[in-house]
């Protein structure tokens, strides 16, 4: 079992409880980013992911204490 803090940035606030911008989840060991971002039923609104500030490939597997950044789409003109 690994641990992580999970934070959302954006509007991707919405897909974690009471919409806050943080939080803990306990995970599986050998868990990689994609089923991270499949439990939180955001996978189609996730445009970067990156682990203790370095963007990562989602097939990346989570290590214990990961600090987990999900950043949205970017949209504008």
């Amino acid at each position: 079992m690994i641990h992580i803090e999970v934070n959302m940035h954006g509007n991707l606030r919405r897909f974690l409880p009471d919409g806050v911008s943080s939080m803990q989840l306990a995970l599986p060991d050998n868990t990689d980013i994609g089923q991270v971002i499949q439990r939180l039923r955001a996978q189609h609104d996730i445009w970067v992911a990156s682990i203790d500030n370095e963007a990562v490939p989602l097939s990346t597997r989570l290590h214990d204490g990961a600090s987990v950044d999900f950043f949205p789409h970017l949209e504008g003109g």
